[in-house]
């Protein structure tokens, strides 16, 4: 497969052509390793062969240069009749009668004449000859002076001599191949192909067009060297990989062993020089200026200048056009350094660190050649790799960070405390577990509390009980930071109480504990420290959940709190993400999410900060009605959290729980279900169990786990941030225990407006208003609610009311709201909310009202009044009023002739 070879073969088809006519050539063919020279020279053969013209092969090689005249036996004796090799052996073995030192060049030239006499005779009996030498430079001496010999006297032979001349090679150099190169009557280049001339003979290869990625994959492997591409393709087909993008990264794990062998006895057959900087490249393993690969190499300027141009020349290494020198291909440097022996990369890597020491050069390069290495380390190593740990982390990599760290942990004299809680700073973003054992190790080396503590309040707060700080070394660290005099010790003081505070939250009495601790930091608590805000977050938490102060006085002041503390990845594993449950809870949730984003990473390979300020966008998504995004979020942290991070999970898993509810999904209930783990709070089973039982339609099973849920909220005191009570009301009437039902509603009235958060207040009027059976009790309680809702964030839930109020009221305002509410709702994507039905302008006879309507088709679709009541969140009773007066309307019966009356009615 001949590509981007169309030059080089029309001056091989003129030499053959010349060649027949009588007038023979000598085409020399250079270029680099694995350029394609010997394609160039088989390519000369069948030409030639095509032609009539008769075709001798012969490869020199450097174990056999020790042969006299072993090339030219090689060429000739395959021309000679059986009855002539006789004069061959006489004539080759002539010139070794003379001792060294003593031959007579007369005698020589005697034989090189004797030798042409012979071969132009062949010529003669054979007819047009072809000689094709490949390897030329590696020829054995005597065979390079007859190949010399004959290129100065065939233009009368119908002869043609094609020999490949390895670039750089140091046997190139030699006087007599040079004097052939110069004699020759033509020159062809073989080059490495183009990036599109890779393309093509991806093509040709695998009988598809590769994708672009993977084209400019192998190209920058084998630099276009049609060896190494051949290599490639053969090693990749025989994996079953095919030209795809995805398969792209897969390339640079192929080794192939034909192009390795080839490369090392090319590498073995140059001068200690090139071997050595060969190495030196290899054990760097990144594009290097041209001085620090030379003191590495051990060489000097003129030494590593021409051992340069040889491997320039050779094509192994390219020209180094920016300053820095790199292989032709990123191959070649791979399999150059698979033939170092353990002992030999171990010594480079070190001597690499040390060269790039002292040269000055950026600590990652350092960092990555100390790694390599397992050799005694130098002093000043611990500290490059720390170094290059920051820079690492710097550039989003923590993975590498920490085994710059892991590392540094190895050498002798470095401060293993110090080191331990570098160390798990960078692993609690992605490997928890890890962090937190490190820390713990850390933690026993240190003496100095206000150390201790910055060490502890590396642990996220948020993440879940079994990687939390420990609550006794939490108490001891605080009780002895307040024996230490000054400010530093004073912030970590703060941090140690807001994480106590928090991890007891579980204690009676400590939302009152909490008020009376933030009166006591003053009239502007959020104003101060960094330190006393976190604090100031937690209590604010507890105050809210235990409602134990006005809402309007606790959304200020979390609103300072994040004003003063922007939105970033570290404030993740503070207390700060509390405040957005704070502000959740009291419907007060402006500017929350973008507060969020600034902590957000990478999307696909999310660390803790990431997971925690999605948990957060999930939760304010929810709380504005946008269930689609909710979910994606929600799902993704669900998804990405592991057990390691329960406590992500649980606000996450909070959001699906109220999604299914609301969308009656078990799919996703089911899901919940599945992803519990043991340390999840026991009221968030209870949620997750209740809510698969409400979407298969068990509502007495879904009010039990409901109520244990809500029990066990408020054991601890939770009486805010997951307001269930007003769900159960409704489950209470399905289940046929309407007074119940409206005495739990009623009180879910009284607990929300005592709150005061609009959302709150407006579902809880909404649900009272949805167990009230005549419209004209309902309808202002609905109007109640709306008014409410209309300051809340929560647009599905007026929705909801809006919708509801146009169903049970009557005359052109119901219609209007129940379009406002159908409006707002298709923005939110709740589609059950936007059905066709219109409220009717009559109160009584005729047309039936939109929630009439609605029954009537339930019922007709063979849903129970129990399903249709729960469906609607209305009473059962509700629902036989609704059909009762649809009977009358219709003037029917019953419920038998309500499909036929329907059909009617429609018509009508």
């Amino acid at each position: 497969m001949m590509i981007e070879r169309a030059d080089q073969l029309a001056a091989i088809a003129g030499a053959v052509a010349e060649a027949r006519a009588g007038a023979g050539e000598f085409v020399v063919v250079r270029g680099g390793l694995g350029a394609g020279r010997s394609a160039l020279v088989h390519a000369a053969g069948e030409e030639a062969a095509a032609r009539g013209v008769r075709v001798v092969r012969a490869a020199a090689t450097p174990l056999e240069r020790g042969v006299a005249h072993g090339v030219v036996w090689l060429l000739l004796e395959p021309l000679l009749e059986a009855g002539r090799r006789g004069e061959l052996l006489t004539a080759v073995r002539a010139e070794g009668e003379f001792p060294a030192g003593q031959a007579d060049p007369r005698r020589a030239h005697l034989v090189l004449h004797e030798l042409l006499e012979l071969f132009t005779e062949m010529v003669r009996d054979t007819g047009p000859v072809a000689l094709l030498v490949d390897d030329l430079q590696w020829a054995d001496p005597a065979s390079a002076r007859w190949l010399a010999y004959l290129a100065k006297r065939m233009s009368r032979l119908r002869v043609l001599v094609v020999a490949t001349l390895l670039e750089g090679d140091d046997s190139a150099d030699d006087i007599v191949v040079k004097d052939i190169a110069r004699t020759a009557a033509r020159t062809v280049h073989a080059t490495p192909l183009s990036p599109a001339g890779v393309r093509a003979y991806l093509t040709a290869r695998c009988g598809a067009e590769p994708a672009p990625e993977f084209a400019d994959a192998c190209y920058a492997r084998t630099g276009g060297s049609p060896m190494l591409l051949d290599a490639l393709v053969n090693a990749m087909l025989g994996h079953g990989l095919r030209p795809v993008a995805s398969a792209a990264a897969e390339l640079a794990a192929l080794r192939p062993s034909p192009a390795a062998a080839r490369l090392t006895r090319c590498l073995r057959a140059q001068p200690d020089d090139v071997r050595a900087v060969t190495k030196a490249m290899a054990a760097l393993g990144e594009p290097t200026e041209t001085g620090v690969l030379a003191e590495l190499a051990g060489l000097d300027s003129p030494d590593f200048d021409a051992a340069l141009r040889a491997l320039r020349r050779l094509g192994v290494v390219e020209a180094p056009a920016d300053g820095l020198l790199r292989f032709a291909g990123e191959m070649a440097g791979d399999l150059v350094a698979d033939q170092l022996s353990a002992e030999e990369q171990d010594r480079l890597h070190l001597r690499a660190a040390n060269v790039l020491y002292r040269n000055g050069r950026p600590v990652e390069q350092i960092g990555r050649q100390l790694l390599a290495t397992v050799a005694e380390p130098e002093p000043w190593a611990a500290d490059v790799l720390r170094t290059a740990a920051s820079a690492a982390l710097a550039n989003s990599s923590p993975q590498t960070a920490a085994q710059y760290l892991q590392h540094a942990l190895a050498h002798p004299g470095a401060d293993r405390a110090e080191l331990l809680v570098d160390l798990a700073a960078v692993e609690r973003g992605y490997d928890l577990p890890a962090a937190h054992r490190h820390l713990h190790q850390a933690l026993g080396l240190m003496r100095d509390p206000v150390d201790r503590a910055f060490a502890l309040g590396l642990l996220p707060v948020v993440a879940g009980v079994r990687f939390a700080a420990d609550v006794r070394r939490l108490r001891q660290v605080l009780a002895e930071l307040r024996d230490v005099p000054g400010p530093e010790a004073a912030e970590a003081a703060l941090r140690m109480e807001a994480r106590l505070r928090y991890h007891e939250r579980g204690v009676p009495g400590v939302g009152k504990a909490a008020a009376d601790r933030l009166a006591e930091l003053g009239p502007a608590p959020a104003q101060d420290s960094s330190a006393q805000r976190e604090l100031v977050a937690v209590l604010l938490y507890l105050m809210t959940v235990a409602g134990a102060a006005p809402r309007e006085s606790i959304v200020d002041l979390a609103r300072q709190v994040l004003e003063r503390e922007p939105g970033s990845p570290d404030q993740m594993y503070t207390t700060l993400p509390l405040t957005v449950l704070v502000l959740a809870a009291a419907d007060s949730l402006d500017g929350v999410d973008s507060w969020l984003a600034a902590a957000c990473g990478a999307a696909a390979d999310p660390d803790l900060p990431t997971l925690v300020a999605w948990a957060g966008q999930a939760l304010v998504a929810s709380a504005t009605g946008l269930l689609g995004v909710a979910r994606d979020r929600a799902q993704a942290v669900l998804t990405s959290a592991g057990p390691s991070r329960v406590g992500i999970t649980m606000t996450a898993m909070r959001v699906l729980a109220e999604i299914a509810m609301e969308q009656r999904d078990p799919a996703l209930a089911r899901l919940l279900v599945d992803n519990l783990e043991v340390e999840h709070d026991p009221w968030l089973r209870s949620l997750a169990h209740g809510t698969l039982a409400l979407t298969e339609a068990n509502h007495t099973a879904a009010a039990e786990y409901f109520l244990d849920c809500v029990h066990q909220l408020e054991r601890f005191g939770n009486r805010v941030l997951l307001p269930l009570r007003g769900q159960i009301a409704l489950l209470l009437a399905a289940t046929d225990d309407p007074k119940r039902a409206e005495a739990v509603a009623q009180g879910e009235v009284e607990r929300a407006s005592s709150w005061g958060a609009p959302s709150s207040v407006g579902r809880a009027l909404r649900i009272r208003a949805t167990l009230l059976d005549r419209d004209e009790d309902a309808v202002p309680v609905l109007r109640e609610a709306a008014e409410v809702l209309a300051r809340s964030g929560d647009r599905l839930e007026l929705a909801r009311t809006l919708v509801l109020l146009g169903e049970r009221g009557t005359g052109p305002d119901a219609r209007e709201r129940l379009l406002e509410g159908r409006s707002l709702a298709a923005g939110c994507g709740a589609s059950w909310l936007t059905g066709s039905a219109e409220p009717s302008d009559q109160a009584d006879g005729g047309l039936l009202t939109a929630t009439e309507q609605r029954v009537v088709e339930l019922a007709v679709s063979g849903r129970r009044n129990r399903d249709i009541a729960e469906l609607l969140e209305v009473t059962v009773r509700a629902v036989e009023k609704h059909l009762t007066s649809s009977y009358r309307k219709l003037g029917i019966s019953g419920r038998a002739e309500l499909a036929a009356a329907m059909r009617g009615h429609r018509a009508g």
